[in-house]
């Protein structure tokens, strides 16, 4: 039995999770426009003696916590609705394209919080993240609703779905961190080339970490993902014994599933022994998630497979 109450009840937190998410995007905004000095090296080298920061640089500093804040309101509501959403039909929240966007965002959100953990410095990728994972989530209520319902035979007493999918869904979320960082090192790159080591530089862009940092970051990100991303193309294989009674079979989202793969470890083997670093490595890192875009939308519900589960 589908619990409707508990389903409008999720779908009411995943609605109001992004109104949250809206106002920590404009957060974010306001941060990355009223972006101010960096100062911090020059203070501690003087013994973290320095200028008081200025009304603006509190503005901004202001602005940054108050998108923190809202991203953690918003990230628990958003939890909640997709937990709300398994408990109401009784399964794993990502049946459909619609519950896997809801899925995959909410744990993008929570993996940038436990990023910003580590090093307060990359909250300043908020601005850059909240963009996609907000599309995604109205092209998903807006175009990809589907009411709560029961999974479709061929997914029903299959243990599969729980791991093979629930991996897929954090190897994209990584993946997605990984393209946003990618970008962004891109434009760093570009701005040092331009303003070199100045100090007084103003602006977002002079308060994220280096390019080679955002490098590195990405390399690392992308390396798990990575990792989980082969374990989602061996458990497909699995499953796929269990429900066609065949590993392989060239089914259309296998083989953008192996595609990603190969572009992937293309990517982390090239970086690893050939030297590629830098813009290269980030151009390289981009094309592997716009296949994970393509395989995630067009081949979803565009091309007809085996693996039509989109609902739509």
């Amino acid at each position: 039995m589908i619990n409707e109450q508990l389903a409008q009840f999720s779908t009411l937190a995943l609605v109001t999770a992004i109104a949250i998410y809206v106002l920590g995007f404009i957060a974010f905004t306001v941060d990355a426009v009223r972006g101010t000095q960096v100062r911090s090296d020059a203070r501690l080298e003087s013994g973290g003696e320095g200028p008081r920061p200025t009304a603006d640089e509190a503005g901004a500093m202001t602005a940054l916590k108050f998108a923190m804040t809202v991203t953690v309101v918003g990230g628990i509501i958003h939890v909640a609705g997709v937990v709300m959403r398994g408990i109401a039909t009784g399964r794993v929240p990502w049946g459909n394209m619609y519950e896997f966007s809801m899925t995959g965002s909410a744990a993008v959100t929570v993996m940038f919080l436990l990023i910003c953990l580590r090093n307060r410095d990359l909250r300043h990728l908020g601005a850059f993240l909240y963009g996609p994972m907000l599309l995604l989530m109205m092209v998903a209520q807006t175009a990809w609703y589907l009411p709560a319902a029961h999974l479709t035979p061929s997914l029903q007493n299959s243990y599969w779905l729980v791991i093979h999918v629930f991996v897929a869904i954090l190897s994209c979320a990584l993946f997605t961190l990984g393209a946003v960082t990618s970008v962004l090192q891109l434009v760093r790159a570009r701005w040092e080339e331009k303003h070199g080591g100045e100090a007084e530089s103003r602006g977002l862009l002079a308060r994220l970490p280096s390019a080679k940092t955002l490098e590195q970051l990405s390399f690392q990100i992308n390396a798990i993902g990575f990792v989980l991303w082969t374990f989602t193309l061996i458990a497909g294989a699995i499953w796929a014994k269990y429900a066609w009674s065949r590993y392989w079979g060239w089914d259309p989202k296998e083989v953008w599933t192996f595609i990603i793969w190969v572009v992937y470890a293309a990517y982390l083997h090239a970086r690893a022994t050939q030297g590629f670093r830098g813009n290269r490595a980030a151009w390289f890192s981009l094309v592997g998630f716009v296949c994970v875009i393509f395989n995630f939308t067009v081949v979803n519900t565009v091309i007809n497979g085996l693996h039509s589960y989109s609902g739509l």
